[in-house]
């Protein structure tokens, strides 16, 4: 745009514009584009090649941290899964609740109560069973004791 360029006409004259020239002849005769297909095999195997990349970085993934079956699982793992049967039945049942209500309380206690019960599966899954049962009994009367003051709360407000 900032080189004029220079329009000649039949009858002589020349006036100069920021516009390239309308006329076919002016512009350079294009040659007809032939395909590098060396530049689209270096962009097919470029392509391949990161592909390789991100299947091994998910295979490397995969195998460096493999998942865990229950098969694998020491015997002592069944104590603590029926140990914290009825706080996580609770636990579920609680947190739906608490998301369809708008405004819950004792917010902080439940919340207290279940950072213990995830510090109790924490256990379980270290193998450190005898405590974790511990906690989960531990657990279980609170739950008792938290469901005994929401029914006297209830029958307060009746």
């Amino acid at each position: 745009m900032t080189h004029p360029w220079p329009h000649h006409h039949a009858d002589g004259s020349t006036h100069y514009t920021h516009c390239r020239p309308e006329t076919v002849e002016a512009l350079p005769a294009a040659e007809p584009v032939r395909p590098d297909w060396r530049r689209r095999g270096r962009g097919a195997l470029g392509m391949l090649g990161a592909s390789g990349l991100v299947a091994g970085a998910i295979w490397f993934a995969m195998l460096c941290d493999p998942t865990v079956s229950r098969a694998a699982l020491p015997p002592s793992a069944d104590v603590c899964t029926n140990a914290g049967h009825l706080a996580r039945v609770w636990f579920d049942a609680e947190t739906a609740r608490r998301a369809r209500v708008a405004e819950a309380p004792h917010q902080h206690a439940f919340n207290s109560m279940l950072l213990w019960y995830r510090s109790a599966e924490g256990q379980c899954v270290a193998g450190r069973t005898q405590e974790a049962v511990r906690s989960f009994k531990a657990i279980e009367r609170m739950i008792a004791g938290f469901d005994a003051n929401r029914e006297d709360r209830d029958e307060a407000e009746e």
